[in-house]
């Protein structure tokens, strides 16, 4: 070529590409369009007794693919190697610049690959949490509003931006900024119609309104059914020149235990998608087993076989093509009795249906779960697609865990039992069921290498007979990131083939491909990339999310109450062309819980401006007890923020030094303004220096091993009364039957705080026989005795606080 030609588009891409699931005509159509403008075809490579893989990532820039499901994705992966759809090809010839890979990539992982979103009028810092989730959720930002824009993000139509979207009647969905909050709280993208304008349903409807089931995913062929799947007919194949297997050695496993009517079925079926059936594992490329362990299982994974089930099998008929069988979590072998953890847990699941329903069961029970239609006292978890149901009011009175189906699914993907503390699994979104986002966890391959890689790391050559039980030890370290993974994956540039010497100017269109690309690889990842994964991580953390407090995230407050704040919070002082933002308020270090003040009482605007003025002096308003480090009044009072508050001892401190602090606009010394109000100790009987020196010692464990009951009529309400014992380490639950509940604690004197309507008391008698039967003391008190025992913070027994004697 002379040096005046001038070279094609793609003239340093080095491709591959994947014919699975492209439409027909389009693997040459993509493939000539990338010849015809300067790219190289990589040569396949050969599967060998180690690698299943047939792309040379020796070789390839980019991998041209309708999806992420084949062998080698991990590898492409981890050499930040781009996966992009043939729709890249064509959007780049169109724009005559190679486009931007992250729209392009087929991970399903990615949720937010096809979104391109800008945000108009939010705060400063929902627009950084925003902008930051959806880089790392492999989605695209930007600042305008163009005819790529997929979602504008605001918080009312009444702005230029949203007006010119429906004037012009562009092709984007205006919604509202709780949609990504509650897709980066789930990790899952779910559907935007509740939260789309012009009327937002989670603002008009209730939360508690009947939700008719979404259709769900298609699970079919993806658990085992009734009976099993060995004891079912096969489904029968799409089409008679379906080549799934195209060549691949298939094994069936002997511990399938099939007959041999249906091992000759499946055999014949394995023939006619072009497999060819072998009986020694050695020379296997496609292990079918069904669970994990012996010599077959150890030896076809260290070969890195494709490893999977008779459900997975039956998948890939029933579908026509090939799937990965890590991709699906009832598709990969399974373990004899479970996860050793799981083995006492009793689970129910609602709001679920259909196929549903039925692979929710089956992962139960493959967790090691026992699994129970309806739910009892003893359950112990409650899987439930929505926080609404008769099962949720029954699990929130007897003290069942209540979580979404994520935590089973991460769970049994990773192979141990997730905390219950993570907020993922007790999300719920108001007018979501989550029914429509099952399915979509994948085995996680670092979980799975203990079933298979021996103690003494061996993965070359499959396992003598004498170890083939051995399961080995899981690989040293801790994974990496998934976030940062994904993220560095779908943003960094692919790397160039080293096939030219001159030196070129550097394209402005991302990604580059010139020879410098790994520097600028490199780059981009300090200064691009992993800001934008640190707000992602920061975003999931902050409580509220891109919605801020616990207050905003379930209010309604108004529209124009928050631009305003917004406006306010921005503070640009503009001089010609330069701008000088405000700097942003410092990391707190107080975190300040008031109670009873009446200063912002029906004024929202000034609580919302000096509650700033409080952020920039390092102090963060709280609504969370369990979160404060100082706690103020206007005097002593015995209120249910102040009851939960004390239990952690905070500083106490009057209103007055709050009301200093923003008059000055500094941080006051607290000394001057620890709240002392003798008259209401004397009132509450209560001495709080000597209360706060308790609950030091008693670090939010006054009640620990107490169980309280409570009826619905007690004074100050159940829910009052739970979070008070709650915050002081007891547990409560409402009572309603004589049976006694399985999971509350054992404890020595059994209360029940009642009030002493007619409803109430026909449950005495129940309460008592309770306790009768469990061998224990019983006592009925006033709701007086939980509030007067939080303000002392100490136990004590007194006849004055039975409410029956008072009658």
């Amino acid at each position: 070529m002379s040096f005046d030609e001038h070279p094609g588009l793609f003239h340093e891409v080095a491709f591959h590409i994947l014919p699975d699931k492209l439409p027909q005509g389009t693997f040459e159509e993509i493939r000539n369009l990338l010849l015809s403008n300067g790219a190289t075809e990589a040569p396949p490579r050969k599967a060998t007794a180690t690698s299943r893989v047939s792309i040379d990532l020796e070789e390839v820039t980019h991998i041209i693919a309708a999806t992420s499901d084949f062998p080698g994705y991990a590898d492409a992966e981890r050499m930040m190697i781009p996966t992009v759809t043939p729709e890249w090809v064509r959007f780049s010839l169109s724009k005559n610049k190679l486009a931007h890979i992250r729209p392009f990539t087929p991970d399903p992982r990615l949720f937010f690959f096809n979104v391109i979103a800008t945000t108009v009028e939010l705060p400063i810092g929902d627009k950084e949490a925003i902008c930051g989730g959806i880089i790392a959720m492999g989605g695209q930002f930007s600042n305008h509003l163009t005819k790529m824009t997929t979602h504008v993000v605001a918080l009312n139509l009444d702005n230029e931006m949203c007006q010119m979207a429906l004037t012009k009647k562009l092709r984007v969905k205006i919604v509202l900024p709780h949609w990504f909050d509650d897709c980066l709280k789930l990790r899952r993208r779910i559907d935007e119609g509740p939260y789309q304008f012009p009327d937002p349903e989670i603002f008009h409807v209730d939360s508690k309104a009947p939700l008719s089931l979404p259709p769900g995913p298609d699970l079919a062929y993806t658990h085992a059914h009734e009976g099993g799947p060995m004891k079912e007919e096969p489904p029968k194949p799409p089409r008679e020149d379906f080549n799934i297997f195209d060549g691949k050695r298939v094994m069936l496993s002997q511990d399938l235990r099939l007959s041999e009517r249906l091992l000759r079925v499946l055999i014949g079926i394995i023939e006619q998608g072009e497999g060819k059936p072998v009986s020694n594992v050695t020379k296997a490329d496609v292990y079918v087993g069904q669970f994990r362990g012996g010599f077959d299982y150890v030896t076809a994974s260290q070969r890195h076989a494709h490893v999977g089930n008779l459900t997975w099998l039956y998948w890939m008929i029933a579908h026509g093509e090939w799937t990965n069988p890590t991709n699906r979590l009832l598709h990969y072998p399974i373990v004899k009795g479970g996860i050793p953890e799981m083995r006492d847990k009793v689970i129910t699941v609602s709001n679920y249906g259909g196929d549903t329903r039925l692979f929710l069961e089956n992962l139960i029970e493959a967790c090691g779960a026992k699994f129970t239609k309806s739910m009892k006292a003893d359950n112990t978890h409650l899987i439930t697609a929505r926080a609404h149901s008769e099962k949720c009011t029954a699990a929130k009175e007897w003290n069942i865990h209540m979580v979404n189906h994520l935590w089973l699914e991460d769970t049994y993907a990773k192979w141990k039992v997730m905390t219950l503390a993570d907020p993922r699994y007790t999300h719920f979104p108001r007018r979501t069921n989550l029914q429509e986002v099952v399915g979509q966890t994948r085995i996680d391959l670092d979980a799975i290498k203990p079933f298979y890689e021996l103690e003494d790391d061996i993965s070359t050559g499959p396992a003598s007979p004498a170890n083939r039980t051995t399961t080995g030890t899981a690989m040293n370290g801790a994974a990496k990131s998934v976030t940062a993974r994904l993220a560095v994956a779908a943003i960094t540039p692919a790397p160039a083939k080293r096939r030219r010497d001159q030196e070129e100017e550097e394209s402005p269109a991302p990604p580059s491909t010139g020879r410098k690309a790994k520097e600028k690889a490199s780059a981009r990842l300090h200064d691009t990339i992993m800001p934008d994964v640190a707000l992602y991580q920061k975003e999931l953390k902050r409580k509220g999310g891109v919605l801020g407090g616990r207050k905003r995230a379930g209010s309604t407050e108004s529209f124009e109450e928050r631009v305003r704040a917004s406006k306010r919070a921005k503070s640009v002082d503009i001089s010609g062309d330069e701008k000088t933002t405000k700097k942003r308020p410092p990391k707190p270090t107080i975190f300040l819980l008031i109670t009873a003040y009446t200063g912002w009482q029906d004024k929202p605007q000034k609580e919302d401006d000096e509650k700033k003025i409080l952020a920039e002096l390092g102090i963060k308003c709280v609504d969370d007890p369990t979160q404060c480090t100082h706690l103020a009044a206007p005097h002593l009072v015995r209120t249910e923020k102040f009851c939960c508050a004390l239990a952690r001892a905070p500083v106490i401190v009057s209103t007055k030094w709050v009301e200093m602090c923003i008059r000055v606009e500094r941080l006051v010394d607290t000394v001057k303004y620890i709240l002392k109000d003798p008259e209401g100790e004397k009132r509450l009987k209560v001495n709080l220096a000597t209360s706060l020196a308790r609950a030091k010692e008693n670090k939010g464990k006054l009640l620990k091993g107490q169980a309280v009951f409570s009826t619905a009529g007690v004074h100050g309400g159940y829910e009052v009364c739970r979070r008070i014992v709650e915050a002081n380490g007891g547990v409560c639950v409402m009572f309603k039957s004589q049976k006694k509940l399985a999971n509350v604690p054992d404890s020595e004197k059994l209360v029940l705080l009642s009030g002493d309507g007619p409803s109430d008391k026909k449950l005495w008698p129940k309460f008592h026989g309770m306790a009768q039967a469990a061998g224990k003391e019983s006592a009925i008190y006033k709701s007086e005795w939980i509030l007067e025992m939080a303000m002392n913070q100490e136990v004590f027994w007194s006849e004055k606080y039975n409410v029956e004697s008072s009658r």
